[in-house]
């Protein structure tokens, strides 16, 4: 089973100015000439089916790169929630908390300090959807998506089941780019089902 992991199209979110990557915007005049070579390389795919993120930068994206084909929300896809600075500007976080700007992805989700979705509880997320798409059984499964679930969905493909190196930018996919990974279903589907299963038995002792 091969996955297409997709980034969506800028959107007008930084333009806006709101910090919190759930912020619903969508996607910037003239995003079509930046998803002109995706559109070229992948609206042909046969035996293909078509994940996205609920956001609309992804909606519109999935819609446009695949315009014949139906796509299928996966809400365990959405973006991150960045806690205290969800619904802050980029403006507010300079003032008052000019430090986190520079902060790197990693530093912000590896230990939140401002109750930032970690990167655990990211990966717990992103595996539910990953359950559904791989359960399904389709030959390519293409994901229109964010660059944390990306990232988190790229490693756990590769059977890499630390997720505390889900934050560390491995696959740096540009936005309205993509990457393609050949994986093994039932392998990747076991690997998750065992994580739940420990996480729900808890420590030794509990």
């Amino acid at each position: 089973m091969d996955l297409v992991l997709v980034r969506h199209a800028t959107s007008t979110r930084s333009r806006v100015g709101v910090w919190g990557r759930l912020y619903d915007a969508p996607l910037v005049e003239g995003f079509e000439e930046q998803l002109a070579e995706t559109r070229a390389a992948l609206e042909s795919l046969e035996k293909s089916k078509v994940y996205s993120s609920p956001l609309l930068r992804c909606l519109e994206s999935a819609a446009f790169i695949f315009p014949q084909k139906a796509v299928q929300i996966v809400e365990e896809f959405r973006a991150y929630h960045s806690g205290f600075f969800e619904e802050k500007t980029e403006d507010f976080i300079r003032e008052h908390n000019l430090e986190y700007m520079s902060l790197s992805h990693r530093d912000r989700f590896l230990r939140p300090h401002f109750d930032e979705e970690s990167m655990e509880a990211q990966a717990s997320r992103v595996e539910r959807g990953i359950l559904r798409v791989l359960g399904e059984g389709a030959p390519i499964s293409v994901i229109v998506a964010h660059y944390s679930t990306i990232n988190i969905i790229a490693h756990i493909g590769s059977l890499n089941w630390e997720a505390d190196t889900y934050a560390d930018g491995t696959y740096d996919v540009s936005e309205g780019a993509f990457i393609r990974k050949t994986v093994d279903p039932l392998v990747v589907l076991a690997g998750i089902r065992d994580r739940i299963g420990r996480k729900k038995s808890g420590p030794p002792g509990v």
